[in-house]
């Protein structure tokens, strides 16, 4: 009898905890209006407000309730708020399915779960379902369906049917029809996957089984289930009237404010650089761009343009997140690499014409101006954004090296191996995208350590990874704030120069498809790119040309009136000065000398080719006199195409945009150049006997004939499109205009 008296007071005790749990008041929440997500900058400036607070009169209309409770709890109010016999129901279709099918939770449940998160496992469960036999008992049934129509989750930013009824349906839920009432009803379940303007037809899929759950319960009749499963989905376009569209959808989370890291004062005014140059640009069929903005010591992203228009033909395309060919933008990770071991930014390297043999081929890189600069420093080549000087360095210091160090950065599109890629690499036959280029400028511009970009004010801001050595990180920096050396290319007074520091790269891929700009200084980091999202070709519109001016115009407004110091000399490195020409220590004897970066550690060696007895070395001959003989029998060669080189016509481009240079060498100066492809005469000029000649597909065999001596033949082959198994290095350097004339920037 003491057993069954303990286990009746035990079971008293119980049913008054039950009780008395009943009474305790509401979670405070529940009073509250549910104003869905609202973004804001770093100031607080609201950029947009995604889910508008329900007013308290809202008409849910008969046939969302009736959807809803058809598609979450059928038997709404025959339980207290968890219903055992859809508890018992679900455990069955779990063991039969041997995985979690349905979950069984009530309307009561899945409010309770929003107002008062839990952490998962059987005591979440049980706090879960004490606050739901709490919320029917003081609510009601009729009290629980509406407080859950008002703050569920459609995602989107909605949160609350009213919201998603007028977001993806243009009106408020009283009037949805049948058909629109089962759609919303079957969001809440998956919302990420349920997205009426990503996913719709996996959305009429569940609208459907909403449909057949109304009827089998007694909610709808046959007929109008019918005519609602025949009614078509049409959803309202997507409206965004909020700043920074691409951004705040990349930040949007359910939660009811996001403090993010945008200066909305930026923001405006990268938008509006974006619209100026694009109009400057008008007549050269480049309608898209991309800029982001970032502040290097905290790694905030303060200003983001995913396109030039959120209504245009792609406007919702975020171009700061598509993977593009990046032409030259890379070499300078490529330079810190052979910086780091062991090369100075004084020795010098062969800008000539050269072939690397490829599976397919003779691979022949050009610069982009098609003119070789003989004998250069590394600076040199570097802010010239040399060609060929880049494949010599990457062929030394290993296109896997370089592609580490490049995932290392956070590029997370190379996801072929190395080899895939080839010398490539370093021009553009890979694919990044802008914001990640511009997370791995900002680690060049903080000593080599790489942090991930923060887009919210709570987004951890952790150490990061030291991945480039910081002297080298300073000395490419160095180089690409160097108007001087880049004078070459660019000349002087161009738009990579500025009154603060900036350390600037472009980048074009070919066939002027896109193009890049990304400029440095301590303070931020400013990536843009211009081109078309179709991929289709602007017209000779180059990274100088094209996104230069607008990573100018948004570092010029991120800038404002602020001053930044010059970059920070690391320790370890001292100022030399060297000879212009040969990068050697200077002697009297050279024609010029100016500093440069070495590292303490470091010797170096005098000049060798100034003074008694010395001179250029015999590799330069054919750069200082293009006449002179360079074959043991002297005559006239074919300096261009490489014997045995692979040429690919491009069908998107005009035929008569795709000729190729002619190059001869070594023959008498004052004699014409008489240009033959199979063996008929395609032109005759004069000294330096250059000519474009328009191919034909086929192999054809090309020779130069100068005073009467003729040149060997070289053999060269014309084809169409590249198939997908050519390899991407000979595939993009065979369609710039025709093979690799030009050069990428």
């Amino acid at each position: 009898m003491s057993r069954l008296r303990a286990i009746a007071v035990a079971g008293v005790a119980a049913l008054i905890g039950v009780i008395v749990d009943l009474e305790r008041p509401l979670p405070a929440g529940l009073g509250s209006d549910p104003h869905g997500t609202v973004v804001v900058d770093r100031h607080g400036a609201v950029l947009g407000s995604l889910g508008e607070g329900t007013p308290p009169e809202e008409d849910w209309g008969a046939w969302l309730m009736a959807a809803t409770v058809a598609a979450e709890d059928h038997r709404l109010g025959l339980h207290p708020g968890v219903d055992p016999v859809g508890v018992l129901r679900a455990a069955l279709v779990n063991l039969r399915a041997r995985e979690v099918k349905e979950g069984g939770s009530t309307l009561a449940q899945q409010l309770a779960r929003r107002l008062e998160p839990r952490a998962m496992g059987w005591l979440g469960k049980f706090g879960e379902a004490r606050l739901a036999l709490r919320l029917t008992a003081q609510l009601g049934g009729q009290g629980v369906l509406d407080q859950y129509l008002r703050r569920t989750w459609y995602g989107n930013g909605a949160t609350g049917a009213g919201r998603a009824a007028r977001l993806y349906f243009d009106r408020p839920p009283a009037a949805l029809s049948l058909s629109q009432a089962a759609t919303l009803a079957a969001i809440p379940r998956r919302p990420a996957s349920l997205d009426p303007f990503a996913n719709p037809v996996l959305v009429g899929r569940a609208r459907d089984r909403v449909l057949e759950r109304l009827s089998r319960h007694g909610l709808a009749t046959d007929t109008e289930v019918e005519v609602a499963r025949a009614e078509p989905l049409v959803f309202t376009p997507r409206r965004e009237e909020h700043a920074a569209p691409h951004f705040v959808r990349r930040v949007m989370v359910d939660v009811p404010r996001i403090h993010t890291t945008l200066d909305a004062r930026l923001q405006g005014e990268a938008e509006a650089a974006v619209g100026a140059v694009l109009h400057a640009l008008s007549g050269r069929n480049a309608h898209d761009a991309a800029v982001i903005v970032v502040h290097n010591p905290s790694r905030e992203v303060r200003a983001y343009v995913g396109s030039a228009s959120w209504t245009g033909p792609a406007g919702e395309v975020d171009m700061a997140r598509a993977a593009r060919s990046p032409g030259s933008a890379l070499k300078p990770f490529l330079y810190a690499l052979a910086l780091e071991r062991g090369h100075e930014l004084a020795d010098t390297i062969d800008d000539l014409p050269a072939a690397w043999r490829t599976t397919h081929g003779a691979w022949s890189p050009l610069n982009y101006g098609e003119q070789s600069a003989g004998p250069v420093t590394l600076r040199t080549a570097l802010a010239n954004s040399l060609n060929v000087p880049a494949v010599r360095l990457l062929e030394e210091v290993g296109v896997a090296d370089l592609h580490r160090v490049l995932e290392n950065l956070g590029l997370t599109t190379l996801r072929e191996r190395p080899d895939h890629y080839g010398l490539g690499l370093v021009l553009g036959d890979a694919e990044v995208r802008l914001d990640e280029l511009a997370a791995a400028y900002a680690a060049l511009a903080s000593a080599g350590r790489y942090r991930p970009l923060r887009f919210t004010a709570d987004a951890p801001d952790p150490v990061g990874l030291p991945v480039l050595d910081p002297i080298a990180s300073f000395l490419v920096l160095d180089a690409l704030d160097d108007p001087d050396a880049r004078a070459l290319a660019f000349g002087a007074d161009s738009v990579l120069e500025a009154p603060y520091p900036l350390a600037a790269k472009t980048g074009t891929s070919t066939g002027f498809r896109d193009n890049w700009a990304v400029g440095a200084n301590p303070r931020f980091t400013v990536g843009a790119w211009v081109g078309n999202a179709d991929g289709s070709e602007m017209t000779q519109v180059s990274g100088v040309s094209g996104a230069g001016p607008l990573m100018r115009r948004v570092m010029d407004a991120a800038m404002g009136t602020r001053t930044v110091e010059p970059w920070s000399t690391p320790a370890g490195i001292e100022s030399r000065q060297v000879c212009t020409l040969s990068g050697g220590l200077a002697t009297a004897a050279c024609p010029g000398a100016r500093p440069e970066w070495s590292r303490v550690e470091t010797a170096g060696a005098a000049c060798s080719w100034h003074g008694d007895g010395a001179g250029l070395p015999s590799t330069y001959a054919a750069w200082v006199d293009p006449q002179a003989p360079l074959t043991p029998i002297g005559g006239p060669r074919v300096a261009y195409p490489a014997d045995g080189a692979r040429f690919w016509l491009d069908d998107d481009r005009s035929w008569h945009d795709q000729a190729l240079t002619l190059r001869a060498a070594g023959g008498n100066p004052s004699k014409p150049a008489q240009w033959l492809v199979d063996g008929v005469e395609v032109a005759v000029v004069a000294a330096p006997w250059r000519t474009r000649w328009l191919p034909t597909n086929g192999d054809h065999d090309i020779a130069v004939e100068i005073d009467g001596v003729r040149s060997a033949s070289v053999r060269i082959h014309v084809g169409g499109q590249p198939t997908s198994t050519m390899s991407p290095s000979t595939a993009s350097v065979a369609s710039a205009p025709l093979a690799a004339a030009p050069g990428r920037e």
